[in-house]
């Protein structure tokens, strides 16, 4: 008979969420799909990661079924496409939940492609609020010189030479617009209060495939959260920060 601490200890491992996970193989399609327990924890979120998982899968093995028809057609071999979505959680405190999704899929082309998607989860309300919404035109726009400084800083390491941007059109050189990005609210040292926003940005966008994806992250200062709502305000540690009495650590 198994010790009572020992059954105990059995049920609390078995009863905390798990990391969800499903990979599947066939001839047609390689399949991978995964988000943290802390996600599938919040049973409205969990069903909304299944539909996306879901249609993700059907679509996937609908191009991969094309694409195994017109590949034979042409007389070649055909190899598994590949679709894989992990999703990960890159802050959590008691209201938000942020989750942010590496896409990486190969679909025959002359090489694979990686996206990024993007969730931030309102606890209370029991849904998705955008990022770029919660935190507005306003601080977007006091943040953009600092996401410029650190891409063209990022362009300059990866391409070893000096960013020339003469306010033309060229997206390889100009600054993208910092709201129509994947913007990711951050904890970056795990205290539950975001402090930092991620820009995840995808090949092609602000620099070549060669250059692969950009991510940058822009630390939040104190007033680049005032301007968010009462509501959201105290999840962010700068502005948590200034809520501090005098001669606080």
């Amino acid at each position: 008979m198994t010790p009572l601490p020992a059954l105990l200890a059995l049920l609390a491992t078995a009863a905390q969420p798990a990391d969800f996970v499903r990979d599947e193989e066939t001839e047609l399609l390689d399949f991978h799909y995964a988000w943290p327990a802390v996600a599938d924890a919040v049973p409205r979120l969990r069903a909304r990661l299944l539909q996306d998982m879901d249609s993700a899968r059907v679509e996937a093995l609908k191009n991969a079924e094309q694409d195994r028809v017109a590949t034979r057609d042409l007389g070649f071999a055909y190899s598994p496409r590949i679709h894989e979505q992990n999703w990960v959680a890159a802050g959590n405190s008691p209201q938000l939940l942020s989750l942010s999704a590496t896409v990486y899929s190969f679909t025959g082309g002359a090489h694979p492609n990686t996206d990024f998607t993007a969730t931030l989860w309102d606890r209370e309300s029991d849904e998705a609020v955008a990022a770029a919404t919660l935190l507005g035109p306003g601080i977007l726009a006091g943040l953009t010189p600092r996401f410029c400084d650190a891409l063209n800083g990022r362009r300059a390491e990866i391409r070893e030479e000096d960013i020339v941007t003469d306010g033309g059109d060229d997206p390889f050189t100009a600054c993208p617009t910092l709201a129509e990005q994947v913007l990711v609210p951050a904890d970056t040292d795990g205290n539950g209060r975001f402090d930092t926003l991620r820009v995840l940005i995808a090949p092609y966008i602000a620099g070549p495939y060669v250059d692969g994806a950009y991510i940058i992250e822009v630390r939040f200062d104190p007033a680049d959260v005032t301007g968010i709502s009462d509501h959201y305000r105290p999840a962010f540690e700068a502005a948590a920060k200034t809520a501090l009495p005098a001669g606080s650590n």
